[in-house]
């Protein structure tokens, strides 16, 4: 399949989710099923997962959601337990500045690979495999309880290793590389990274997954998703050739390329009197008034609202992090009334940081 980005990568992975798994002819005799029924196993009693599965696409693992297919998702809350260097990472990502991998056609990584294309799994007494038709990626994992191995360069996926729990398997992954992201809208992880994955299948239609991410270096405490995948047996797997969609792209400069980053806790979108510190935070306000001007473009957004004849300076988040929350520039824009929730600053008079903007009756969160 040859998809053609955007410079906007987020834009362009949110599109793909509102097109549904295009249904192929079945994959074999057994495409049709009981949703409800019992659940496969292999000669060795073990639950059998193969075939394949319907994932939400979460962008975003603070969300919350349950889609009329059935997969869901229950999010880690916003705000996300950042460190100062994880902050700063959550801050830069910037794919129409910096590029993004995804755009480069590297791998996508464990977590942002099960968003938003189909994924096959097959698997056997021994081993279980992941295809995902995202650039063609797959993963081959040991489900013996094998060591992790030893003197490996760190990767994108890292080293995987499963084990059962009774009726559940359990992924073991170390040694990342650290340079994938959680999911499209870009909340990052390190090389210092530590995931446990588990699936469980409760049923012959439904499989469990839940992920818990250790990693001191990017969160002060483990945060955690849990979804519901969907078996769609009458869904099959094409070919994604993503250079061959991008390469064109990427030459033009259409696409940012994306290349290693350097480890630098710097923010390098908030100066200090702007970043989260420098407001207090057990003073939170709400605001409600006109928009009186507007900053939209910049590293960061910033507004002037009109409260009672009085003018207020307010900070926002990222542009890119807004435009994928759907709080675009045309809806934020001078006339219109919104309602602010926020610290004030320590050091300016009528200054804020914006935690969520709310209009129309929409609430977006901004961190």
């Amino acid at each position: 399949m040859k998809i053609q980005l955007s410079s906007i990568v987020i834009a362009a992975a949110m599109l793909a989710v509102v097109l549904p798994p295009i249904p192929a002819a079945a994959q074999s005799a057994k495409a049709r099923a009981d949703m409800n029924g019992p659940i496969p196993r292999l000669s060795n009693g073990k639950p059998d997962f193969s075939g394949n599965w319907t994932r939400p696409f979460t962008g975003d693992i603070t969300l919350t959601f349950t889609n009329p297919d059935g997969t869901s998702n229950k999010g880690e809350p916003n705000p996300l337990p950042f460190t100062e260097w994880g902050q700063a990472q959550w801050d830069n990502y910037d794919p129409p500045r910096n590029g993004d991998y995804a755009g480069s056609c590297m791998p996508f990584g464990w977590i942002r690979s099960f968003s938003p294309h189909p994924m096959q799994i097959l698997q056997n007494n021994e081993h279980i495999a992941f295809l995902f038709e995202q650039s063609t990626m797959y993963q081959f994992v040991n489900t013996e309880g094998l060591p992790h191995r030893q003197g490996w360069a760190p990767t994108w996926f890292g080293d995987s290793r499963g084990r059962w729990d009774g009726d559940t398997l359990v992924i073991d992954v170390v040694n990342l590389n650290g340079f994938s992201k959680l999911a499209t809208i870009g909340q990052p992880m390190s090389d210092q990274a530590h995931l446990t994955m588990t699936f469980r299948r409760p049923d012959m239609g439904h499989l469990e997954f839940k992920w818990v991410l250790e990693d001191p270096k990017t969160y002060t405490k483990p945060i955690t998703n849990e979804r519901v995948l969907v078996f769609t047996p009458n869904v099959e797997l094409m070919e994604y050739s993503c250079m061959e969609g991008n390469m064109g792209a990427l030459l033009t400069g259409a696409i940012t390329p994306w290349v290693e980053p350097t480890d630098s806790a710097t923010n390098q979108v908030y100066p200090a009197p702007k970043q989260w510190a420098a407001y207090d935070q057990n003073r939170s306000q709400k605001l409600t008034g006109v928009i009186r001007e507007i900053n939209y473009r910049g590293r960061y957004g910033t507004m002037k609202i009109e409260v009672a004849g009085r003018t207020s300076d307010v900070v926002l988040a990222p542009p890119v992090r807004m435009d994928f929350r759907g709080l675009t520039i045309e809806v934020l824009k001078p006339g219109v009334t919104v309602t602010m929730d926020g610290y004030p600053s320590r050091q300016a008079r009528d200054e804020f940081r914006a935690t969520t903007i709310t209009v129309n009756g929409r609430t977006t969160d901004l961190r």
